[in-house]
């Protein structure tokens, strides 16, 4: 047990050396076919543009994206949840090329439950996201249920993991995994297209040396027997296509003894004895979707009475306007009528001539009319 804890921490370490992170497994190819699938951008501030991919999340809804816990937040050495997130996150159009920068919404604010670390790495590894805006119009996603997890569980099913994440080898060529991340490398860049994986759910029993804490803390979450990940997409959609529809599974990809693209301690090509993939399943994480959804018609309340309120000021102004235009355009025309009726007489006073002009002129006191 001690020597599968020791594993599994090497790997959280390195997962939370630098975050936020992601995966996507060795020369994984480029696929288009999740119509949810989009990146996430870290940055320092509003006016700073990434054409960098950070991690990857699911577009849920219109303003809900669903994602990794990890990519926002680390363990101390206490092992207490810390915040580790950039300042300024914001989400491309689903399938967008990385360098693409139209059309990126600002992440506002996030849900997260009971994301901890336990003996077998993060458990309820699980963000949702909220966009200050739609992204595109979707429909709400159709989300695996106990019964379904259960079903895919027991036929082992080969489901789809897509992300933007690494896909080339970071280790140069006689050097020992696990290789560190060289931001100068190419080789240790994210995708610009999201890639995909086939990976197969396993049961609890496929894994023997899983025993005491561990399986404890691997009771809750979904297990893969053959992890394909590497860093640079967590939070990236697991899912399948379940009687017609797309379902989403969970986000990916936490794992244990595996190579990720080297930056991990197992084998390239895996097959380590203790290989293991896991990600908490979607609906452990339900009541944090309907939090977000409720702060999403609370946001569309206010900015329908925003809306009502911009609207009936713009009204008030134009009526105003209008008014007052109005009365001046009478008042000139009055003017212009009472000019059309005046009279000029002539007044005089001795030798002293005046000329008066009024609609009904009278000469001055002392002068007589002409």
């Amino acid at each position: 047990m001690r020597k599968v804890g020791l594993a599994l921490l090497s790997i959280i370490a390195l997962i939370f050396s630098s975050i936020p992170v992601a995966q996507a497994a060795l020369n994984a190819e480029v696929n288009l076919d999740n119509p949810r699938v989009v990146p996430l951008f870290g940055q320092e501030s509003a006016s700073q543009v990434s054409t960098t991919v950070g991690w990857s999340g699911f577009l849920y809804s219109p303003r809900i994206i669903l994602s990794a816990a990890h990519s926002h937040y680390r363990f101390d050495n206490s092992r207490n949840r810390v915040l580790s997130e950039a300042p300024f996150i914001t989400v491309g159009k689903p399938n967008s090329s990385a360098k693409d920068t139209e059309g990126r919404v600002k992440v506002v604010k996030t849900f997260v439950g009971n994301y901890r670390l336990g003996s077998i790495g993060g458990l309820d590894d699980f963000i949702v996201l909220v966009l200050e805006k739609d992204l595109v119009s979707v429909p709400p996603a159709k989300l695996m249920t106990p019964e379904i997890e259960e079903e895919l569980v027991n036929a082992r099913a080969e489901v789809s993991f897509h992300g933007y994440g690494e896909y080339r080898d970071r280790c140069a060529p006689g050097q020992t995994n696990p290789c560190p991340k060289d931001r100068n490398n190419p080789n240790h860049g994210t995708s610009e297209l999201p890639r995909i994986n086939k990976i197969n759910l396993a049961p609890k029993s496929a894994f023997p040396w899983l025993q005491g804490d561990a399986l404890a803390d691997a009771a809750n979450e979904t297990l893969v027997s053959n992890h394909k990940a590497c860093s640079g997409d967590s939070g990236g959609p697991i899912t399948t296509n379940y009687k017609g529809d797309l379902l989403y599974l969970g986000q990916g990809l936490n794992g244990m003894n595996v190579y990720a693209c080297g930056a991990g301690n197992g084998p390239v090509g895996g097959g380590h004895p203790q290989e293991m993939g896991l990600f908490s399943p979607v609906h452990r994480h339900l009541g944090l979707i309907k939090q977000a959804e409720e702060f999403v018609a609370n946001e569309k309340k206010l900015e329908a009475a925003k809306q009502e309120a911009d609207a009936k000021a713009k009204a008030e102004a134009e009526a105003k306007a209008a008014a007052e235009l109005k009365a001046k355009q009478e008042a000139e025309a009055a003017a212009k009528a009472t000019a059309a009726k005046k009279i000029t007489i002539t007044c005089v006073k001795g030798k002293t001539v005046k000329k008066v002009t009024a609609v009904k002129p009278k000469c001055p006191t002392g002068y007589k009319k002409k």
